[in-house]
């Protein structure tokens, strides 16, 4: 058994010590508490008396020739003790623990048995899970030796070189996955590029698509098991360890999730992990799915394919309301119509999601039309961007459910993109919360717009604190930064926040007032600028909009990576009121809201 252990992770004497309790609890059991105190017994042994250390790996660190064992042992019984006596009379609930497959998990689960799903299963990098409990796992018995060993690995996710097993099949369910089998080439070329010839290096390309047909496989048998609207969260990391190549887990994930029927409902930050190989800060995130209420009807494999066949894909019935007939008649357009019209067909092919223009094309146009241009020449891409709409010349081009926005691409480079539209309007049904109106009255008297009188609102009166629960400063307003593949941008204003863990935040803020429209070009704008000016903080991009009198709605958005873009996640309305206009009445029904979550 001792060849299973890492060398050197326990020393002789506290290793002898360790066996004689083992001895002395297994020649006295007693059913009540034996379980406890072995499980006492491993923290022991982990914790107190190996020469373990923990890091991204586990390792072995400075000899302890000499450890307490059964004073550690006892102080490990007695916190025990104390948990339960704190949960004493609230033990109700029933526990199940199954040593299983997940990849083959109906075995154990009954059909639409399970309302939730919370994991952290494995990232496909070089970590070896199996050592990380090895010593507590021989030294308990549960590993005698290798074939133990190896038998246990073979129900394990591959998700390290030292899983992989001759006869695996798992990267079959991702064989038409574009995206992996890309990362997984760029993973071999990488390693034939640096002349890396040892086996596990050779392996790396091949656990990449084993790990993710695994977590395919997974999805795809769990689907039996879930209840209608069940809701699933997989806390997953992206991994640079294959020789500097980036996996995105998360995304990649949620992809293989939608592809199974899945609805991709968000994925959000848990933290950042930094890379000492790359340099890099690399996301660990919560990749928040579910399953439908009306689940798709069949699957099965087409080669190494998976086809979904679904009500919802059916092809709609048309509407008769529809009309087929088409207006001929001219449209009346502005100058800015004209001279975006004139740009867009310049460039576009039928068929095209993406039509890239410069900025000096609007001079040429205008020349070309007779129409004087502005002065400012970015208002023209700024009207459409924000305020007005394109022509419907351009809008007929778009794919269906889609229509064209305009993208910065560059410096003095923009392009037509066609996207889904996200509709940034306050909801109107949505209640509001009164706060006490801090805005000192000289500002307001000499605020010189709308924009100016909203970002000052914010700022005194702590609405960005309020809104995300986090303490937050304001650093800088009316930023203009340069990003790349982007070129110029302004944000309204940018925050920086600290929650009570410690965590640091990064808040742009847009701010509109008037006519004009939030537009979501704007947030993905803040998104990028935050990712490449502020690498290490969590960013959490608000819009805030003037609606009537004090009244300010404000909106989060996140950018789940699932290729859809920004959405919005949370809107709040707050009317700001001199602080004798908030009844008790109000008082108490806001206290209810914290009461209920």
């Amino acid at each position: 058994m001792q060849e299973l252990l890492l060398t050197d992770s326990i020393s002789p004497l506290p290793l002898h010590k360790i066996l004689v309790l083992l001895d002395c609890l297994e020649r006295n059991p007693d059913e009540r508490y034996h379980r406890h105190e072995l499980l006492a017994l491993a923290r022991t042994l982990v914790y107190s008396a190996s020469n373990l250390q923990f890091g991204p790996e586990v390792g072995v660190g400075p000899a302890k020739l000499d450890a307490p064992v059964i004073s550690a042992w006892m102080s490990n019984i007695q916190a025990m003790a104390n948990d339960l006596r704190l949960v004493r009379g609230n033990n109700n609930v029933a526990a199940e623990v199954h040593l299983a497959d997940s990849r083959d998990i109906l075995r154990i689960l009954q059909p639409q048995s399970i309302d939730a799903v919370i994991t952290s299963p494995p990232y496909p990098n070089e970590k070896d899970y199996t050592r990380t409990t090895r010593l507590e796992a021989v030294l308990l018995g549960f590993l005698q030796n290798k074939a133990d060993l190896q038998e246990l690995k073979r129900t394990l996710l591959r998700s390290n070189t030292r899983t992989v097993y001759q006869g695996d099949s798992d990267d079959l369910w991702v064989a038409a996955n574009l995206d992996i089998q890309n990362i997984a080439r760029a993973i071999e070329a990488r390693r034939k590029e640096l002349n890396k010839t040892s086996g596990f290096e050779r392996l790396y390309a091949t656990v990449t698509q084993l790990y993710f047909g695994g977590m395919a496989r997974h999805l795809e048998t769990l689907r039996v098991a879930l209840r209608p609207g069940a809701h699933l969260a997989y806390v997953v990391g992206d991994q640079a360890s294959y020789l500097q190549i980036k996996i995105p887990t998360g995304k990649l994930l949620a992809d293989i999730a939608a592809s199974l029927g899945y609805e991709v409902i968000r994925t959000d930050l848990f933290r950042t992990r930094f890379a000492t190989a790359t340099k890099e800060q690399l996301r660990e995130e919560v990749v928040v799915l579910r399953w439908p209420e009306r689940a798709p009807v069949t699957m099965h494999m087409n080669g190494a394919s998976l086809i979904m066949e679904s009500e919802n894909n059916l092809p709609n019935e048309p509407d008769e309301s529809e009309t087929t007939s088409e207006d001929t008649s001219p449209p009346r357009t502005n100058r800015y119509q004209q001279i975006m019209e004139r740009i867009f067909f310049w460039h576009y092919k039928e068929g095209d999601r993406e039509v890239a223009f410069e900025r000096d094309e609007m001079v040429r146009a205008a020349r070309d039309l007779d129409i004087k241009l502005p002065k400012n020449l970015g208002d023209i891409t700024y009207t459409f961007r924000y305020r007005g709409t394109l022509p419907a010349s351009i809008r007929k081009k778009a794919p269906p459910d889609e229509d064209w926005i305009i993208r910065p691409a560059g410096r003095g480079r923009y392009k037509f993109v066609a996207a889904t539209i996200v509709t940034i309007t306050p909801n109107k049904m949505l209640a509001e919360t009164k706060v006490p109106d801090s805005t000192p009255g000289v500002i307001t008297m000499y605020a010189l717009s709308d924009e100016q009188a909203l970002l000052a609102k914010l700022r005194y009166n702590r609405l960005i604190d309020i809104f995300t629960g986090i303490t937050c400063y304001s650093l800088q307003n009316h930023l203009r930064t340069t990003v790349p593949d982007m070129g110029q941008i302004e944000t309204d204003e940018i925050y920086i926040g600290v929650d009570k863990r410690g965590a640091h935040y990064v808040i742009p803020v847009q701010a509109k007032g008037g006519s004009d429209r939030l537009g979501i070009v704007q947030i993905e704008q803040d998104v990028a600028m935050c990712a490449s000016k502020f690498p290490a903080l969590i960013c959490r991009p608000i819009a805030a909009q003037f609606m009537e009198g004090e009244l300010i709605a404000l909106f989060e958005f996140e950018d789940n990576g699932d290729g859809k873009g920004v959405r919005i996640v949370r809107e709040m309305h707050y009317r700001l009121v001199p602080p004798n206009e908030i009844t008790p009445e109000e008082l108490a029904a806001y206290r209810a809201r914290f009461a209920d979550g």
